[in-house]
């Protein structure tokens, strides 16, 4: 029989983190919505609503405060419970909360020294009475936090699948490419073939390994080194590589097999195309809040019409490093091309 295992790193996600900022704001913001509606639907005497509107506004932070910290320490122990038992034990408990802040509320509201509640509504109508409140607004804010969590986490699930299926679209690209270039020099000279297909074996494995999807700089740099290695036995002095980064950037994280298909487009569809070769120029900078990395490599003079139609190379891989760019930093991350200075030039441009 099949048994299928729930990750705990999936099931805790049942609960969306009110231990973060952002969570934590949008419950307070939501309190505030609470406070406003009910001082505006109650029976306020003239010059009063100010007052009515900070005294609920503080006691409903303070309920939604203790809710949001209740809510965090509950997500560590419920783990392995359905979703809808998750949501009545949150709920319950966010009730309970209510029904003790507001018996200190009542005690400290009916005081002489405050005097801001009714001395003569007993306790127990009066804690019932915000609890059967609390018991509809909890629903209401469960629900929505729960519908924004499992949207985000939908989301986050959608684009890591498209983002690992480009990522297997461009790794068989690069080995099979450098396959070929080994396989044309075997017949040449084998001793320094097999050393190279080792050094592949070894790059290539590392890179299905890397867990993530994003790497130090320097080792996206080690790949494209590997990649230029097999190159340069096949292209021998046809092929120069220039490399132009500072070193402040090679612990910068880039995703990963983000820069080599660029070198192996300047490589196939420029230099090797050339009888005298040309340089390949890999460069990085910091610049505006962004990191830009450019690969740039001389047009075939046959290929200069093309090019500048638009229809170079390989567009399969540049099409998928601007998808997995949108992916993972959404507009402010993007892929631009074209000519400059007789140069084809393929820039990524980084959030810094």
């Amino acid at each position: 029989m099949l048994q299928v295992q729930s990750n705990p790193a999936t099931r805790i996600r049942l609960i969306p983190n009110f231990c973060t900022l952002p969570v934590a704001l949008s419950m307070a913001l939501a309190m505030e919505l609470v406070a406003l509606c009910f001082t505006l639907g109650g029976s306020v005497r003239s010059g009063g609503f100010v007052q009515t509107l900070v005294l609920l506004s503080v006691y409903l932070q303070w309920i939604g405060l203790c809710g949001a910290a209740i809510l965090c320490w509950l997500r560590r122990f419920l783990t392995i419970a359905r979703p809808g038992l998750v949501f009545f034990v949150c709920w319950g408990a966010l009730v309970m909360a209510v029904m003790l802040l507001s018996n200190l509320a009542w005690s400290i509201g009916t005081h002489p020294r405050w005097g801001v509640l009714d001395p003569n509504e007993p306790r127990l109508w009066f804690v019932l009475r915000h609890s059967a409140i609390a018991a509809i607004v909890a629903v209401l804010l469960l629900r929505y936090f729960w519908t924004r969590h499992q949207w985000r986490e939908q989301v986050r699930a959608e684009s890591e699948s498209r983002y690992q299926a480009l990522n297997a679209r461009i790794r068989p690209h690069f080995l099979f490419n450098a396959l070929n270039s080994l396989a044309a020099l075997i017949s040449l000279r084998p001793a320094e073939a097999e050393g190279l297909v080792e050094d592949l074996a070894d790059v290539f494995r590392a890179s299905l390994e890397k867990p993530g999807q994003m790497a130090p700089l320097v080792d996206e740099i080690s790949i494209c080194n590997a990649y230029l290695r097999i190159e340069k036995a096949r292209l021998d002095e046809r092929l120069n590589v220039e490399w132009d980064i500072p070193e402040d950037l090679l612990s910068h994280p880039v995703p990963s097999l983000i820069i080599q298909p660029l070198v192996e487009n300047a490589v196939h569809h420029g230099v090797s195309k050339r009888r005298d070769g040309g340089t390949i120029q890999v460069r990085a900078r910091r610049s505006m809040g962004e990191v830009l990395l450019e690969v740039s490599n001389p047009i075939p003079p046959q290929d200069e019409e093309r090019v500048e139609d638009g229809h170079r190379g390989n567009q399969v891989a540049v099409d998928n490093i601007a998808s997995r760019l949108g992916l993972i930093y959404g507009e402010r991350g993007r892929v631009e091309l074209g000519i400059e200075e007789g140069l084809y030039k393929a820039r990524l441009f980084l959030p810094a």
